[in-house]
């Protein structure tokens, strides 16, 4: 009778455990099927500037619920052999809510071929505790060019 009683209870926990798995998960999405709260950025082109660099250009849409008044982040150029090139920072101006936005960055001296990847190395500019908006902003990354866009 022992055996019995433990393989119904485990047949029970699995049942809730299926069962209630869907749920959490639906519980995670925002209700009306939107994106969840972030700061999206997404690399849309990266072509030369017919000064021996790349222009690259980013769509920014602030989806954080508040505007981000002048969000800086640090960025490293890794080149096509995957070696760090220079870390930069990027300046986005300032992001109104719930707007989309786009900004173009000239790298000098980076033609774009020879680049293989942008990693986001955190927020610049931060203030004590991380007191700027972008500085506690969900980060969310795309890229449509053949440079990576990575965190």
């Amino acid at each position: 009778m022992g055996l019995r009683l433990e393989i119904a209870a485990a047949a029970a926990l699995t049942a809730v455990a299926l069962w209630g798995g869907p749920a959490r998960a639906a519980g995670d999405a925002p209700a009306d099927g939107a994106a969840p709260a972030a700061l999206h950025i997404e690399l849309n082109r990266a072509v030369d500037n017919g000064a021996g660099g790349c222009r690259l250009t980013f769509v920014v849409r602030n989806a954080t619920g508040a505007e981000l008044p002048q969000p800086r982040f640090e960025f490293v150029l890794f080149d096509s052999d995957g070696l760090v090139d220079r870390l930069t920072t990027f300046d986005f101006g300032a992001l109104p809510e719930d707007k989309t936005s786009v900004r173009q960055f000239d790298l000098a001296g980076a033609p774009c071929d020879k680049l293989g990847r942008l990693l986001v190395n955190g927020p610049a500019q931060c203030g004590e505790a991380g007191a700027a908006a972008h500085c506690r902003a969900a980060l969310s990354l795309s890229s449509r060019t053949e440079i990576a866009l990575i965190r």
